[in-house]
C-alpha cells in the first residue's frame, strides 16, 4: 500500500468513525479531557497500523478494538475507581445543541445511569445497543465468551431499569 493509499483509506475511516470513537471513549472513561487524549491516540495508532488491517469489512471491529485497548490502558494508568460519575455539565452542554429541551433531561438521566454501570457492563451495552455490533463481534473485541457478553448486557439493562425506575415514575 502506498502512502497516498494509506492516507486515503485513513481519511475515509476517520470520516466514518471519528464521532463514534470519541463517544465510546467518553462513555468508557467518563472524563472529557482524558477521552479526547485517548481518542487522538486511537487514530494515531490506527494510522500507524493500517497495514495490519487485513479485512476492510471488519474495519469497525478493528478500530473499536484499538479504542478499547487505549481506554483500558488510560484507565489503568490513572488508577480510577470502577464506579465513576458522568460529567453531567458536559453532557448538558452537548445536549443543548443537539436535542429538544423536553428530551434533554431524559437523555441526561440515561447518560447518568449508564455512567453508574461497571465498565464491563457499560462497554458491552454501548457496543451492542448504541454501536450496533453483534454479540459475537463484541465477544471478539472484548476477549470474552459469547455467554459472558450476553450476561453483561442483561445485567446492564437490569441495573439501568433499577436506576431509572424512580426517575421515570416522576414523569408520570
Amino acid at each position: 500500500m502506498t502512502e497516498r493509499e494509506r492516507r486515503t483509506q485513513f481519511n475515509e475511516m476517520y470520516a466514518l468513525y471519528d464521532k463514534r470513537i470519541f463517544a465510546y471513549c467518553l462513555y468508557v472513561i467518563n472524563d472529557r479531557d482524558l477521552a479526547g487524549d485517548v481518542y487522538q491516540e486511537v487514530f494515531v495508532k490506527a494510522y500507524q497500523a493500517m497495514h495490519t488491517l487485513r479485512d476492510p469489512e471488519k474495519q469497525a471491529n478493528w478500530l473499536f478494538r484499538i479504542a478499547r485497548n487505549e481506554c483500558l490502558n488510560a484507565l489503568k494508568f490513572r488508577q480510577r475507581s470502577e464506579h465513576r460519575s458522568v460529567n453531567v455539565e458536559y453532557v448538558q452542554d452537548q445536549l443543548r445543541n443537539e436535542v429538544l429541551p423536553e428530551t434533554a433531561d431524559e437523555i441526561a438521566h440515561l447518560r447518568w445511569a449508564i455512567g453508574q454501570l461497571s465498565p464491563d457492563y457499560r462497554e458491552a451495552l454501548l457496543l451492542a445497543e448504541f454501536e450496533g455490533f453483534s454479540l459475537k463481534e463484541i465477544a471478539r473485541m472484548t476477549g470474552t465468551s459469547l455467554s459472558n457478553v450476553k450476561v453483561r448486557i442483561h445485567r446492564a439493562k437490569l441495573k439501568l431499569h433499577t436506576l431509572l425506575e424512580p426517575i421515570l415514575n416522576d414523569y408520570e
